[in-house]
């Protein structure tokens, strides 16, 4: 019989994204590349987070494995809460890992990995109050999320520009979206206001996040000599090109609101894209990329045949092997 890694149980592909996330931060661990090195401005209270790891770098290197494991299954579990493809698939938790840190690592992995996972929560909050219908819970906390993100990682504020988007899309109502504004304003008035408390200005975290938003770490895309991260990163973007031309060649797959939701999501990959050409980028990027990339992929990957997937989650997990030896 075909073993198909594409409709694995979901203890498979947990099992299989452990391994990867664990052989991803041991080649981190012991032989980084240059880009790797470089890290990304933080505000408070992303600061702490930094100022932790740089302490206790074992602890915060572990940690950051947890945070992106934990990250990964949450991808996993939304996307079949949604019911966003055909067939029942968690192949979305492996292809996270591989993305998010099978490519490249941060320097501060867990305030991105953490900055990662409030995106996570944000696209979770917007697309269950979108399924739910209105929703003044979900339209907060996807608000609140979105300005936490960017505390933990500056360019993770390029993803504010996701709630109109989801206004439009998701036609949001007017008191939603005032109850949305709310829970945007609330951490960055709390951080501002508990900074003020301590005998600080009270717009300095604001501040501070804006130039580190706009300071250049001296992070470019092509920068990297490893042949191998440029080649996984070309056949991530061939994957995820090849998943938007098939939603859009084929409309009867899915229902009108699932389809929608994969369209939001096109639209997320993008905005994750052109945080790569913020001057504060940094390889934590590839966190945040791997959030759309990897709910888009299956969408390619369960019209294929079982053999052409296979051969394609195959491809990626040795070209990460080969990415411990290969620079």
């Amino acid at each position: 019989m075909q073993v198909s890694l594409i409709r694995q149980t979901p203890v498979a592909s947990i099992l299989l994204m452990l391994m990867l996330v664990v052989a991803a931060f041991v080649r981190f661990a012991t032989a980084p590349y240059g880009d790797e090195l470089l890290a990304g401005g933080a505000t408070l209270p992303g600061m702490w987070v930094d100022a932790f790891h740089s302490k206790y770098p074992a602890w915060g290197t572990v940690l950051s494995a947890v945070v992106v494991m934990f990250v990964g299954v949450g991808v996993g579990r939304n996307v079949t809460s949604l019911g966003l493809y055909q067939a029942r698939t968690t192949v979305s938790i492996p292809l996270y890992a591989i993305l998010s840190c099978g490519i490249f690592i941060a320097s501060d992995s867990l305030a991105v990995a953490l900055s990662s996972y409030f995106v996570l929560q944000m696209l979770r909050y917007l697309c269950g109050g979108y399924v739910r219908g209105t929703d003044f819970n979900f339209a907060f906390f996807a608000g609140f999320y979105a300005a936490l993100a960017p505390m933990f990682y500056s360019p993770a504020l390029l993803f504010v520009l996701l709630l109109p988007v989801a206004v439009l899309m998701f036609g949001l109502s007017w008191r939603e979206i005032v109850v949305m504004i709310a829970g945007l304003l609330l951490p960055f008035a709390s951080i501002s206001y508990i900074h003020w408390l301590c005998g600080g200005d009270f717009a300095m975290p604001m501040v501070a996040l804006f130039e580190n938003f706009v300071s250049h770490n001296g992070y470019t895309l092509w920068g990297s000599e490893s042949v191998v991260a440029l080649t996984m990163m070309g056949l991530s973007l061939f994957v995820v090109i090849c998943a938007i031309l098939s939603f859009f060649g084929d409309k009867r797959t899915v229902a009108l609101r699932q389809r929608t939701i994969l369209a939001f999501y096109i639209v997320v990959f993008v905005v994750a894209c052109a945080a790569f050409a913020l001057p504060s980028a940094t390889t934590g990027v590839f966190m945040l990329v791997a959030l759309p990339a990897s709910v888009l992929m299956p969408v390619v990957l369960l019209r294929l045949s079982d053999a052409v997937s296979n051969l394609v989650i195959v491809l990626f997990v040795v070209l990460m092997i080969l990415h411990f030896f290969v620079a």
